[in-house]
């Protein structure tokens, strides 16, 4: 069983299409979303389904909407186990609605430190600062998706006991060569990132993990089979603390 840890579902053209492959396929699914709102819609629609799990998320970029569903996502939080995508961006994509995106994940981070959860993170441009955010919260073991900040501040989160998550379209650019080869084994993940990430110019699909787990294989000088078994183990590792049933990752 391989395991996609951050994949926007809600965002292709059929979801249920692809639920329905990934069940089929025997995919461990995170399905990310970007507002409580398509959280709740997201919770709805996959309850019946026990490999794909939405994810409450409040979307840096949809910081400003995101104010308004900030009670929401409050209120949410205290039955989500898995949280995401949340975070800070503050590329040229996000630069205007920095004092907003600051307020919004101050306050997701004060209203989910409580327990442990699987969360996963957007830090573009803001890496120090999402990681700032988690150590002033007293948060450990989150997953910093598509990680693009500097050597030094890949070092810092990794000393933190944090986690990365590499998607396909990171095994041809330059700073995902950087957390490839620095990041060690047990901290490392597997997203698709799908459909936002490209593959040979379209649009990924969660299938396309297959690829990230070849590229570190070769980089880890494991088997398919063994890399397979590592990453599952640091999945395993995040979600026993919140004692989520984790048969679904036994192979049959």
């Amino acid at each position: 069983m391989l395991i996609d840890t951050h994949c926007h579902v809600d965002q292709f053209p059929s979801p249920e299409t692809v639920v329905r492959e990934c069940e089929s396929n025997r995919m461990r699914v995170i399905a990310v979303t970007n507002l409580p709102s398509h959280y709740a819609m997201a919770a709805d629609r996959l309850r019946k389904h026990r490999l794909v799990t939405p994810a409450l998320g409040l979307h840096p970029l949809s910081a400003s909407r995101g104010l308004r569903e900030l009670s929401t996502f409050k209120r949410l939080a205290h039955v989500a186990d898995f949280i995401g995508e949340i975070g800070l961006d503050f590329s040229r994509h996000g630069k205007d609605t920095r004092g907003i995106q600051e307020r919004v994940f101050e306050e997701i981070l004060q209203g989910i430190k409580d327990r442990p959860r699987f969360i996963t993170l957007h830090s573009r441009g803001a890496e120090k600062a999402v990681l700032d955010g988690l150590t002033r919260n007293g948060i450990r073991g989150a997953v910093f998706h598509w990680f693009t900040g500097s050597a030094q501040d890949l070092a810092a989160v990794l000393e933190a006991g944090h986690y990365v998550s590499i998607n396909p379209a990171m095994i041809g650019s330059e700073s995902g060569r950087l957390v490839i080869d620095s990041a060690p084994k047990n901290l490392v993940l597997v997203e698709s990132d799908a459909p936002l990430a490209k593959v040979n110019g379209r649009a990924s699909s969660p299938n396309d993990v297959a690829l990230v787990y070849e590229e570190l294989a070769k980089k880890w000088q494991l088997s398919l089979g063994e890399t397979i078994e590592t990453i599952r183990d640091s999945f395993r590792r995040i979600t026993d603390q919140f004692k989520v049933p984790c048969r679904d990752l036994v192979a049959p």
